[in-house]
């Protein structure tokens, strides 16, 4: 009775520091795709409409039944939709918690894993970030999977098996990256089971089955990318593979040192297998890789962190090959995460068994170490759900972090125009155009905002090179015509 009573108070203790630490990021704004998953988004609106709730993002219709809920149950604004994202958030962190505990028996591990999972600032995009609730309920379906999966695995009955595929269909219909559950599911069979004589009869039985459906469900899934989302703009590019392996890198050091976390990072090309980074990245990842097998049998639990953290991030790595999205982006970080926790928390869990041979004093300034961590985390993570607090300065942080890249110019802009100030908006969606000449979205932002600023002459101009660039760009002929029918109610005068 004392150990269940203990394990309430740990589970509740991360649960509410995974809440506190979110607290200041209920009532930020809607920001960047919030407005096409929400705010635009008439699927939500009414929930009746199962059809069109169902098939506006027809490979993620659990995220647009979540959004849906929210609306209906605390209205249009944003805190509602920040709540459950939390929520979300506190729930994941009991459910690592469990994960861990029951995969070692060892409180130190689970509770050291939790409290890491809880408060790291990595985690603040898909937690504050209303459209990055898939990551986040995706993962809510991915640990309570695998929990189930363990009982599947021990022999405890088929109805377990069929609770954790249903739950991995539910994280497949919410966001495409569980398509790693059943590779996640068999390295974990693989690495903790290791060789009992049942081995054979569940990687057949089991996990090629799984795996199986995994791989056609992703062909399906590129298929419709290709054929339906983005025709003809999908191609693979294999020299994006050697990025991939940079990015991996990144987002380990980020994990690490959270320093410059930013909503938008420039990703560079690498110059071939000569360019130094690739060296790094290489470099890296293959020191994870070692370090995985190396502890495989002495730590598995470790071992297992690792190759979960790195087989997580595959189906992104997929999406970058196919030129698909932004290369490097905060939230997709959150169920890798997961694994790497894992890792950490076996680590401390070793330390915490050598430490227990040493005096007091030490064993005392070893947790007070571990608590200033979460600490510094935590209010890193308060400082980030500030930022995010505010578009504008959100978007002049990407800028100050990639000040040659065009694409942060243009958020700032939007950002800028939404708080009234015009002019500085002005000035940055000028400064993207001279960074990208040849990309015709800085001309029609530009001109839009010029238009709406009574400066119909110059807004024409900026239209007519949109035109120039895309003669069939449906919203610069829209804004041309507006502009002319705003010229000819008024009585405008516009230079021509």
């Amino acid at each position: 009775m004392k150990s269940v009573s203990n394990g309430f108070v740990i589970a509740a203790a991360a649960a509410l520091l995974a809440g506190l630490v979110y607290v200041n990021a209920l009532h930020n704004p809607f920001v960047y795709d919030d407005y096409h998953t929400v705010v635009q988004n008439p699927s939500i609106q009414d929930m009746r409409n199962l059809r069109a709730l169902l098939l506006h993002d027809v490979t993620r219709p659990v995220i647009s039944v979540s959004y849906a809920l929210d609306r209906a149950i605390w209205g249009a604004a944003p805190f509602g939709f920040h709540v459950t994202s939390v929520v979300l958030h506190m729930l994941n962190v009991v459910l690592l918690l469990q994960v861990a505990r029951r995969l070692t028996g060892n409180r130190l591990v689970a509770a050291s894993a939790a409290a890491l999972f809880a408060a790291h600032p990595m985690m603040t995009e898909a937690v504050g970030y209303i459209s990055g609730r898939s990551e986040v309920l995706c993962t809510t379906w991915f640990l309570a999977a695998l929990l189930c999966g363990r009982r599947w695995l021990r022999g405890d009955g088929s109805r377990w098996g069929v609770v954790t595929v249903g739950l991995w269909i539910c994280a497949l219909a919410t966001k495409e990256t569980a398509a790693m559950f059943p590779f996640v599911f068999a390295a974990y069979d693989w690495l903790a089971f290791g060789e009992d004589e049942d081995r054979r009869r569940r990687l057949r039985t089991i996990h090629l089955p799984l795996i199986a459906t995994a791989i056609v469900g992703g062909l399906v899934r590129v298929a419709v990318l290709a054929r339906v989302e983005y025709p003809g703009q999908v191609h693979v590019h294999w020299s994006y593979l050697l990025l991939n392996l940079d990015v991996v890198r990144r987002y380990l050091a980020l994990m690490i040192n959270p320093v410059h976390q930013t909503i938008f990072h420039e990703v560079r090309k690498l110059d071939g297998v000569l360019d130094p980074r690739t060296a790094l990245a290489l470099g890296v990842v293959g020191v994870v890789l070692a370090v995985a097998w190396q502890v495989r049998r002495s730590d598995w639990l470790a071992s297992f962190g690792l190759v979960w953290f790195l087989l997580a991030l595959v189906p992104s790595a997929a999406l970058i090959m196919l030129d698909q999205g932004e290369p490097m982006t905060e939230h997709r970080v959150y169920l890798a995460s997961c694994g790497l926790f894992l890792g950490a928390g076996a680590a401390i869990g070793r330390l915490g068994a050598y430490l227990e041979g040493v005096s007091a004093p030490i064993r005392r300034g070893a947790a007070g170490l571990f608590v200033l961590v979460i600490a510094a985390f935590s209010a890193e993570t308060f400082k980030r759900n500030v930022v995010w607090a505010d578009p504008v300065a959100l978007w002049g942080e990407s800028v100050d972090l990639a000040p040659d890249h065009y694409r942060p110019r243009l958020l700032l802009g939007e950002a800028l125009v939404n708080a009234g100030r015009t002019d500085e908006a002005v000035e940055q969606l000028q400064t993207a155009i001279r960074l990208r000449p040849t990309d015709q979205t800085g001309y029609l932002k530009l001109g839009r905002v010029l238009a709406e600023a009574g400066r119909v002459g110059e807004a024409r101009l900026y239209l007519m090179k949109a035109l120039e660039l895309d003669p069939h760009n449906a919203s610069a002929l829209q804004a041309l015509s507006a502009i002319d029918a705003m010229v000819s109610r008024r009585g405008v005068h516009d230079g021509r």
